[in-house]
């Protein structure tokens, strides 16, 4: 059996905790460069399938039913995303205009009548991924018991250009800049959050201010010791991952995001051509005609001029 599949079963055993998911998708596009001012982030390409399918197939392998996506920017590309393909039967949209930032699109989604404030609800940033052996995911839904969230943290170097969360019993204290000086520990993008209960707060406003806010309530932190985090969220920093699974897949190198994107069907296709032609002759300032070429023709996304 499949890592993945192993965990699937596992987390399937946890389905009635975890109500709802989020995906992030109405960032502004600013860090992927020209070509991000034509294409929504969420629709960049793995390989053969969006960075948006593939949290949906994450959000579907925990037995997750009820998934929502915010969107603001580039939405109506999005739109017709979701409406080409019959895996997004199930996501409900929401539009923000004008943008809530992270916290008032959680309370947009919260105050819905068929949420009304209740369950618990799954974060998950749409250009980002996280993967970490099971107990930790227990861990954090046992945490939630008692707190407001349960955030997963994860262990960065001292070089790293992250806020550092500072922690106390596992519980956060403080959120603050680094010096540089020293590794540190900062918060993921992945968390559980407990809605239960949760002050209504319309428009916009911050994730740590009105929803996960440690002031006042008590905002569990997990760090696994051993995990994998892979990052899109730049033009730079995609295509550096884009080139690492290139290259594990060439060289037969294993590890738990192969293993998700095998399973998921991301990587049926001609790799070399994508890899070769079409991603070596980007231009980060360019109109986009990578793209154009890579997902327009597969009905990704209709116009990007």
């Amino acid at each position: 059996m499949s890592i993945l599949r192993m965990r699937e079963k596992f987390f399937r055993a946890y389905t009635m905790q975890i109500d709802h998911a989020l995906i992030l998708c109405a960032g502004m596009g600013t860090r992927m460069g020209e070509i991000g001012k034509k294409i929504p982030k969420p629709l960049w390409p793995v390989f053969f399938k969006t960075l948006l399918e593939l949290q949906v197939d994450y959000c579907h392998s925990l037995g997750i039913k009820r998934l929502f996506l915010n969107t603001h920017f580039l939405s109506e590309e999005i739109e017709t995303h979701l409406k080409s393909n019959p895996k997004f039967a199930d996501v409900i949209m929401l539009h923000e205009d004008p943008l809530l930032d992270s916290g008032g699109a959680i309370h947009n989604m919260a105050s819905r009548g068929d949420v009304n404030y209740t369950g618990n609800l799954l974060l998950v940033n749409a250009d980002q991924f996280l993967f970490f052996d099971q107990k930790y995911f227990t861990d954090a839904l046992s945490a939630l018991e008692n707190s407001r969230a349960a955030l997963f943290g994860i262990k960065v170097d001292k070089s790293a250009k992250y806020n550092e969360t500072v922690l106390e019993n596992d519980l956060l204290k403080e959120i603050r800049k680094t010096d540089g000086s020293y590794d540190y520990i900062t918060y993921s993008g992945l968390g559980i959050l407990k809605l239960d209960s949760l002050d209504h707060v319309a428009g916009i406003s911050k994730f740590f201010e009105t929803v996960a806010n440690y002031k006042k309530e008590r905002v569990h932190f997990v760090v696994p010791e051993k995990f994998e985090y892979w990052d899109f969220g730049t033009a730079e920093i995609y295509f550096e991952s884009i080139q690492e699974i290139y290259h594990s897949l060439k060289e037969n190198k294993h590890s738990r995001l192969m293993d998700f994107l095998q399973e998921n069907k991301a990587l049926e296709g001609n790799v070399d051509a994508f890899f070769n032609d079409e991603l070596r002759s980007v231009n980060l300032e360019g109109n986009g005609e990578f793209f154009a070429n890579a997902i327009v023709g597969k009905g990704i996304v209709q116009k990007l001029n």
